[in-house]
């Protein structure tokens, strides 16, 4: 079990590493930032102390030893843009993403796995056959689609929600249904393949020839067999679910990491587009390790293997 969770961490932080180094002079090599920063005519002497001013004088591999050196002693560098340290940007970003990121989660898990369940056991009838259209018309409508369609109708044609921004709950409820919505199609597809495979399982078969009730059959042992697979497609979609967040943010305008990462990038500026890669890398890669882990709770034949 040790020896299992040790090579898993080492290969994270063996991860984090190769990301933090490829995010660094991906951003170096994506274009000057003072072209972005100051304006067209500028004296180029005044250029000149901009880019002595942010360091960026220096060659690339003692930038690169300074920035190493920042990440370990918690300093993130200044946007070039707010002249703010980036930790305090990204602080008062960070709380809106999150709350995004966990209603979307809630939303899809909590309603995608009862669906998932009801679309194996009533697949011979019409339940099971809209549930699973339902899911198909979610996996294949793109987020800027759903995003736009449910403005139009929610704020713009009935005025029920707010159509922009993060003040509220409510102000979220629509971003959170766009971002949950391939995740709840993938939850809903995979549980009920999941299922049914396991439900032609001889164990199965056993249970019900002993005369336990079908309650106990599907949620004691056909559910435990199948939770691999879903939470290997939960974990996979909680990181997929950051990138979106980065769309789904622009469109809905609700002040988080994504439009932040966004306007970073096309604007260059390095310190704040590097700590918003490194913390979405960071998260993808915390979700993997929890992933195995969960593996090692759920099922037993994962701890034989470990060891």
């Amino acid at each position: 079990m040790l020896d299992f969770l040790a090579r898993r961490i080492f290969g994270a932080a063996a991860t984090l590493l190769v990301v933090v180094t490829a995010v660094f002079f991906a951003t170096r090599l994506s274009g000057n930032a003072m072209d972005y920063l100051l304006p067209p005519g500028i004296d180029p002497e005044t250029q000149a102390a901009m880019v002595a001013r942010f360091g960026l004088d220096q060659p690339l591999l003692v930038q690169f030893g300074n920035f190493i050196a920042g990440l370990f002693q918690g300093d993130m560098g200044l946007s070039l843009y707010e002249r703010r340290p980036v930790t305090a940007i990204y602080a008062e970003r960070l709380p809106n993403t999150l709350e995004l990121f966990f209603y979307a989660l809630v939303l899809s898990v909590v309603v995608g796995l009862p669906l998932g369940v009801a679309a194996a056991l009533q697949r011979k009838n019409a339940i099971g056959a809209a549930i699973m259209g339902v899911a198909f018309l979610g996996y294949a409508t793109p987020n800027f689609v759903l995003a736009i369609v449910m403005i139009l109708v929610f704020s713009f044609k009935l005025h029920w929600l707010p159509s922009s921004g993060s003040a509220t709950p409510l102000h979220l409820l629509m971003p959170a249904i766009v971002l949950a919505a391939p995740m709840l199609a993938e939850i809903i597809r995979f549980s009920r393949n999941a299922l049914l495979d396991v439900m032609s399982q001889d164990y199965l078969r056993t249970a019900r020839a002993k005369g336990l009730p079908e309650h106990l059959v599907i949620g004691k042992h056909a559910l435990r067999n199948a939770a691999i697979p879903v939470v290997t497609v939960i974990g996979l979609q909680v990181a997929g679910m950051v990138a979106r967040c980065v769309l789904v943010e622009a469109v809905f305008a609700t002040k988080g990491i994504g439009d932040l990462v966004v306007f970073a990038a096309i604007g260059r500026d390095y310190p704040v587009l590097q700590f918003g890669v490194i913390l979405i890398a960071t998260l993808v890669v915390t979700v993997s390790l929890v992933v195995d882990l969960l593996y090692v709770l759920i099922d037993p034949r994962v701890k034989v293997t470990a060891s």
